[in-house]
């Protein structure tokens, strides 16, 4: 079973204006960290399992999104870009996935889906269309047996400051990137990248070392 709640939902809220936006997600995030919205993203807490909504959780619990970010979902972008989506997911009785943004972030059509934590540093900027997540969302074996759920794999994902991620990647569950690396377009990032390195391909492996 499948039960969300959309905070931000682009069918519902795309005539809001900017400022509009950052009030509705303001709602339940609170203001204090002020938000540039170009077009509307979606945010969604999804539950996942036997048990449906009981009431939201608190919304610093689940996202939180520092100042400064600019959070692009419309098509004005040079290269193709869709909707932002974060989305929270919680299975069955367990915590909802948190996702942590930091200060002066850029989300151009990014992706993002948590079952655990997805952590994402200050200065950090994503090319178009890239996807992060820590769960694949399906187990390896035994899909549709009635313990699929409790054998899902989640790994965390941790995004230093100060890193470039280049359009259309994907990074994997479990993934770790230092500080100030850079990230080629359409690369798969399947493992750990040191800090201050450029890495590309798939799988993604580190290309030149001691950028600064």
């Amino acid at each position: 079973m499948y039960d969300s709640e959309r905070i931000l939902c682009p069918d519902n809220h795309s005539e809001l204006s900017d400022v509009e936006l950052m009030e509705q997600y303001g709602k339940y995030f609170g203001l204090e960290n002020w938000i540039t919205f170009s077009g509307c993203p979606s945010i969604t807490l999804t539950k996942v399992g036997s048990n449906g909504f009981e009431g939201l959780p608190n919304g610093n619990d689940v996202i939180i999104i520092d100042s400064g970010c600019y959070i692009e979902s419309s098509h004005f972008p040079a290269f193709p870009s869709g909707t932002t989506k974060l989305t929270s997911v919680s299975v069955n009785d367990r915590p909802f996935g948190k996702i942590v943004i930091g200060k002066r972030c850029v989300l151009q059509g990014t992706s993002i889906c948590s079952y655990e934590k997805i952590t994402i540093g200050n200065n950090v900027i994503f090319g178009p269309n890239t996807v992060i997540m820590d769960c694949s969302g399906h187990a390896l074996s035994n899909r549709g047996h009635p313990d699929e759920l409790d054998n899902l794999k989640v790994e965390p994902v941790t995004i230093g400051n100060g890193v470039w991620i280049g359009f259309g990647c994907i990074i994997l569950p479990g993934v770790s990137i230092g500080d100030g690396a850079v990230i080629g377009a359409g690369s798969v990032v399947t493992k750990d990248v040191p800090a201050n390195c450029m890495a590309a391909g798939n799988p993604c492996t580190v290309k030149k070392m001691e950028l600064n």
